[in-house]
């Protein structure tokens, strides 16, 4: 027994390096890997400048606690137009156009209906002012919740970036091997499946911490991140990487055709953006489909993500998130391992 883990820890040693000089003998192959990655990161970046594209706010600040003389001292500060008011019954009364409200330790920031006012400034103003993110909530004037669009999306795009990681950068190569024939030479030996598998993939593991980094700096120069919890972040990222390549295994395990699993590559990342909101907002669809994404596991890697980096607050407990995603990860190794296939003749 030993003697075959020993044989098996220096496979998936030269297995590793084999498979990391492969791919880094083509530059464009390694850029490729994170495409999808920096596409939907600048995507997203985009939308959020056009959404808060607005004129600068007129703010009306209702004066029934001490949150109000702070935050008018602080939006002066910040060049924003900005005065204390008994109470206002929408923003447009006076030539406001945004009107804060404090309650129990919230805060409510309403906008007017025309020229709807850049807030997001105005937000991270409140927030200076002693209201944790979660507890502030901007509303327009049909009652609906305005979002950070960058700040909600974060993880939806480290979640393209390990998809392109587990589909592009996993799969589609484990099956152009098994349409080449190469596969065939690896089933006389008696390594087995699953150390294969997993010895294909420290780079993209290594991709994947790098396009964490990029995210993470991204939420701290934005004041997105508040009760930063690195260790926890951190189980959420490896869980999330483990989760995404094991699907990666699982897709690959009987497929011999690469261009379908690139074609999928193209097809789950617009399922995705459109189950996470980063096409349109989720409130507005009935409720039914508003709980649907909670069903699916990138929904769990993505709130898991975002307690850490955006202070959100997920539907159920991280730990319970770690939970699913761990039973996920495992059932797929597992299940991809047991169905895989050295050579097309044998599917």
């Amino acid at each position: 027994m030993l003697a075959t883990d020993r044989f098996q820890g220096s496979a998936f040693a030269e297995l590793s390096k084999a498979s990391t000089r492969e791919l880094f003998r083509n530059v464009k192959v390694v850029l490729s890997l994170s495409a999808l990655f920096f596409f939907f990161l600048l995507l997203t970046i985009a939308i959020n400048v056009m959404v808060n594209d607005g004129p600068q706010p007129v703010v009306a600040v209702v004066a029934d606690n001490s949150y109000g003389a702070d935050l008018v001292t602080e939006l002066t500060q910040r060049g924003i137009e900005a005065e204390e008011v008994a109470e206002a019954a929408a923003p447009v009364e006076g030539g406001y156009t945004a009107i804060v409200r404090f309650a129990n330790g919230e805060a409510t920031v309403t906008l007017a209906a025309k020229g709807t006012p850049a807030w997001i400034e105005l937000a991270d103003a409140v927030h200076d002012g002693g209201i944790p993110s979660a507890d502030i909530r901007v509303m327009d004037a049909n009652g609906f919740e305005s979002i950070d669009f960058l700040r909600q999306n974060l993880a939806t795009v480290l979640v393209m970036g390990f998809l392109g990681l587990a589909l592009l950068g996993t799969a589609v190569p484990l099956v152009t091997m098994r349409r080449q024939g190469t596969l065939r030479l690896f089933g006389t030996t008696p390594v087995r499946r699953l150390t294969f598998l997993v010895a294909q993939t420290p780079v993209q593991f290594g991709l994947g911490v790098l396009q964490s980094g990029i995210v993470i700096g991204i939420a701290a120069a934005s004041g997105y991140i508040e009760s930063f919890n690195g260790v926890r972040l951190f189980v959420t990222l490896l869980l999330g990487l483990a989760m995404f390549f094991a699907f990666g295994y699982l897709l690959a395990a009987r497929s011999k055709n690469p261009e379908v699993v690139q074609q999928l590559a193209g097809v789950l990342p617009i399922f995705i953006a459109l189950s996470s909101g980063i096409m349109f907002p989720l409130q507005s669809l009935p409720e039914v489909f508003q709980q649907l994404p909670k069903f699916l596991p990138t929904t769990w890697f993505m709130q898991a993500v975002s307690a850490d980096i955006a202070g959100a607050q997920p539907f159920v407990s991280v730990y319970i998130l770690w939970a699913m995603m761990a039973a996920t990860a495992a059932l797929m190794a597992v299940i991809g391992a047991r169905l895989f296939r050295w050579d097309q003749g044998d599917l």
